[in-house]
């Protein structure tokens, strides 16, 4: 009878836990948000890539077996494997963050910060 007893307010007392726990929200990234991006296509060669958006901001060497390079774009990425676009991806735009300020503060003494 006791362990139920306990068993029930153990149960209890982590039910009230979880209904005290607050949300933390972490903003995500949207990839294009209601704008359509126009990316390279799959297949177009590096010539084709450089004709229809321009040179890029960067291009970045290949690596590995076979060879994957990329090219930086202001809104997007592309990869190609040799000399054709294997992929292109738009860059997230992050949510805007708000500064929290701090108007008062709790000063902890000296030697509580000393590692003991």
């Amino acid at each position: 009878m006791k362990k139920m007893i306990l068993s029930s307010a153990l149960s209890l007392s982590l039910l009230g836990a979880a209904a005290l726990a607050d949300d933390v929200k972490i903003p995500l990234g949207e990839q294009a948000g209601s704008q359509h991006i126009a990316t390279p296509t799959t297949g177009l060669t590096k010539a084709q890539v450089k004709s229809q958006y321009g040179e890029p901001q960067k291009e970045n060497p290949a690596k590995g077996k076979p060879p994957i390079s990329s090219w930086d774009y202001g809104e997007f990425t592309v990869y190609f494997e040799s000399d054709h676009v294997i992929h292109s991806v738009i860059k997230p735009k992050l949510h805007k963050s708000e500064e929290i300020k701090i108007e008062t503060t709790d000063e902890m003494p000296e030697e509580n910060l000393k590692l003991k």
